[in-house]
């Protein structure tokens, strides 16, 4: 039995993963949402994900759902079969880290209407901040979230682990998925995080920013399908 998880990033929800989930469900017994909007730390969250699904993982999660899931391999290595991580890091905070998220937090909290509109053209590609569709979806989902739970996911991140010091013990597979123009999760940071595990994989896809699941969907879902099934897991 494997079931697979699907982590959401920062101020999102089920609606990131939903058409690459989609895809796979076939090759899975169970697809399961994390929830990620509850605890404060990402320790926590990786601990209720794993602790609401039984048996075999493969993990699937995007930006700081990318966290999350590094620290469920490290909790419990034996139940992940594989692991893609989408448009994440693994370091540590850096050090004018406390500022900057503390001004998103204030923003967010003052209006989080206005903050979203602000913020979901920056973390697309230039041609999906032309995509009225994508963007107002976008816009949506992170309206949805609310101040609360920004706030809450961003103190956790501010406190995040330095992923470096464990990921080189992973014992399954990873794949790293990014966007060709995500200034943030960046083909050298991606390549940085593979040097670290014993046996990963980083892909880059055209076409899209940051928010990679949400601008490619389908190109995304193809190269995770094609991994799986190249490595006799599906």
């Amino acid at each position: 039995m494997v079931t697979l998880v699907t982590i959401p990033g920062i101020m999102s929800d089920a609606r990131t993963w939903a058409p690459v989930a989609e895809t796979l469900r076939p090759h899975v017994d169970g697809v399961h949402v994390a929830d990620t909007t509850i605890d404060a730390t990402l320790e926590q969250m990786a601990s209720r994900a794993l602790a609401t699904t039984t048996g075999d993982l493969f993990v699937i999660a995007h930006s700081m759902g990318g966290r999350v899931a590094m620290e469920m391999g490290r909790q419990a290595p034996d139940r992940i079969k594989a692991m893609i991580l989408s448009s994440t890091s693994a370091e540590g905070p850096g050090p004018n880290e406390l500022d900057h998220r503390q001004s998103r937090i204030d923003a967010a909290n003052a209006d989080m209407t206005r903050y979203a509109q602000t913020w979901a053209p920056k973390v697309v590609s230039k041609a999906g901040a032309r995509d009225d569709t994508l963007v107002a979806g976008i816009r949506q989902m992170v309206i949805d979230c609310g101040p609360e739970v920004h706030e809450r996911q961003n103190l956790a991140l501010l406190h995040r682990p330095d992923a470096t010091a464990y990921i080189g013990a992973f014992p399954f597979p990873v794949l790293l998925i990014t966007g060709d123009e995500d200034h943030l999760s960046t083909r050298a940071v991606h390549d940085a995080i593979a040097e670290h595990i014993p046996d990963a994989t980083s892909v880059v896809i055209d076409g899209a920013g940051h928010l990679l699941p949400f601008e490619q969907p389908e190109a995304v879902g193809r190269t995770v399908q094609d991994w799986l099934q190249a490595r006799s897991l599906i």
